[in-house]
């Protein structure tokens, strides 16, 4: 009796505390949706659950935008035969990285396709505008616009040197007249494996002259070699 109350009872405590830590903090764990100590392992854990198996991060970077949500901290392009995805990921705990539920963008070469946007990271971006009040007094009416990261990817090797534009085109514009109304340039650089990543840029809806908003993000890419010669190119509306 005495035996199994100084020596095999506190054992049998210990491993059942032992066993009760493990359980809750692999119950911490899936609360912070299964965070892993890589970008890699995250995005490769997160790839089944949104269809896309066998995925590798071709590229990487992180987001620093003044007006990102808090749970934006990086975003990644993953590559997995002629199929992509782009995501966003979150940093927990300062060291594991997770990939928010369904969050990966999937898309897909078309035959030929040398250069084309991804998915883009967007973030809310909140500002003031000035107007007036039922009393012909001023005031600040709050504002919302996209902060975006471009993303683009070619598969040109020759390619050294990206320009483009990016808008919100209305579905009744014509393009190269919006274009070169509101077009923004895009600071391209280079991200490894034929990832290149822009500066962000703000894209804002215009509004048609019927008072309705519509239309969609256009990003325009024009790729040069070494020598200045335009290699390929990418026109949203061809």
């Amino acid at each position: 009796m005495s035996r199994f109350r100084y020596v095999i009872l506190p054992r049998l405590l210990l491993a059942l505390s032992a066993l009760a830590l493990l359980a809750a903090l692999f119950l911490l764990w899936l609360s912070l949706e299964r965070p892993l100590p890589s970008i890699a392992l995250a995005c490769r854990q997160a790839g089944p659950a949104n269809c896309f198996t066998g995925g590798e991060v071709i590229a990487s970077g992180p987001i620093r935008l003044n007006y990102a949500e808090p749970d934006a901290d990086a975003w990644a392009v993953l590559r997995s035969g002629d199929q992509y995805a782009m995501t966003n990921l979150k940093r927990t705990a300062g060291v594991l990285w997770t990939v928010p539920q369904f969050s990966l963008a999937l898309f897909s070469l078309e035959d030929g396709q040398q250069l084309f946007p991804c998915p883009t990271g967007s973030f809310p971006y909140y500002f003031y505008r000035e107007g007036t009040d039922s009393w012909g007094g001023p005031y600040f009416e709050p504002e919302i616009d996209w902060e975006i990261i471009p993303l683009a990817i070619c598969t040109n090797p020759s390619v050294v040197r990206l320009e483009g534009e990016v808008l919100w085109l209305g579905f009744s514009e014509d393009p190269q007249e919006a274009l070169a109304q509101r077009g923004v340039s895009i600071s391209w650089s280079p991200a490894g494996n034929g990832v290149w990543v822009g500066e962000p840029v703000l894209s804002a809806l215009p509004t048609e002259p019927d008072g309705s908003s519509g239309g969609t993000r256009s990003i325009w890419l024009r790729g040069y070699d070494a020598g200045g010669n335009l290699v390929c190119s990418y026109d949203p509306t061809a």
